[in-house]
Formats: structure tokens, sequence, C-alpha cells
């Protein structure tokens, strides 16, 4: 059975030797996904991007993140190295490089259910649940993501702009609608 005490004191202790020891760390949570999402479950989403706080410190934050059916986010930056790992669905990754003032996509990646991935303290990026069903994870971050000063992108214009919480829930939302729209399904927020 999945211990989430447990895992949150193990990435506490391998958190300073770096994201590679936490991804090892990881996997084995995600591979008991029922254990894993029963140790979580009062953890319950309340936006389209819900991240729950399972740990805060200075030097680590562990999320159980939500993703509700279609949504997606604009680009944004972490500024500390994060390990994501998927237990339920799929998120689909699109990662950008700063070029000239300017962001410009560099590749994706979509993250299935039972798999984990490091994000470096460079990579900006801009995530989206294309299925109709939640997707589910942990993610676990090198610092106090909460507190940390980041970087968002319009996703109209791709001006970088300080991350708000507001405006990129706003965005979350508007994007959100427009993929459910085009999906052909229609769901309030």
């Amino acid at each position: 059975m999945f211990d989430l005490q447990r895992f949150v004191s193990a990435c506490r202790e391998t958190a300073r030797s770096g994201s590679a020891t936490v991804l090892e760390l990881m996997r084995n949570a995600i591979a008991d996904p029922a254990a894993l999402k029963d140790a979580v479950s009062g953890f319950a989403a309340t936006r389209t991007i819900a991240d729950a706080v399972i740990h805060r410190s200075a030097d680590l934050l562990v999320l159980h993140a939500v993703l509700e059916p279609y949504t997606a986010s604009p680009p944004h930056d972490h500024t500390m190295w994060a390990v994501i790992g998927i237990y339920e669905g799929r998120e689909d990754n699109t990662f950008f490089e700063r070029q000239h003032g300017a962001l410009r996509e560099k590749n994706r990646r979509s993250i299935h259910a039972g798999e984990a991935l490091v994000l470096g303290p460079e990579v900006v990026h801009a995530v989206a649940n294309p299925l109709s069903t939640p997707t589910l994870g942990i993610h676990v971050y090198g610092g106090d993501l909460l507190a940390a000063r980041r970087t968002m992108w319009d996703p109209q214009n791709v001006e970088e702009l300080p991350y708000e919480i507001p405006q990129f829930f706003q965005w979350v939302k508007e994007l959100t609608k427009a993929r459910r729209e085009s999906a052909g399904r229609q769901s309030d927020l």
C-alpha cells in the first residue's frame, strides 16, 4: 500500500540530491495507481487545474494535480526542477525556448499514466489534457513554487509577463472553453 507521508519524507530526504533521485521515487509511487489514488482521495479538484498542496516548504513542494477534461494552460515556467508523475490519464506538454525575446516551440511530449518526467529549471511549457476524462498526477518541485518569481506568456500575443495566479487561471478557463467547444463538448468551468 502506498504511504503518502513516507513518499513526502523520502522526497524531502532525497531532494538535495536533485531531481533524478526524486524521479525514482515518483516512478515507484505511480507504479500502483489505485493505491496512490486512494492516498490522495482527500484532495478534490476545484478548478480546471487543481493543484492541492500535499507538502510545502522552502526546499520542496508536493502537489496533487488534476487536469479536468480538455484543460489547457498558457506557456509558463517554474524556475526550479520538477518531477511530474501521471497515474491516470494523459498530460500533453508543449515545450518552448526563448529566442530573441520571443517563444519558439521546441518540441512536444505526452506523459501517459504510469510515466514520469523531469523538467529542468529553465523549462518553459504549456500543458493540456486531451482526454474527456480527468488526468491525475503528482508533481514535486525543488523549491517553493508558490512563492517563486515566475513567468507566464499571454496566449494571444505571447507577451512575457510576471506570473499572476488570477490571470493565469483566467487564461486556463478561456483556453479550456475553446478546446471543449472545438471538441464539440460544452461544459461550465
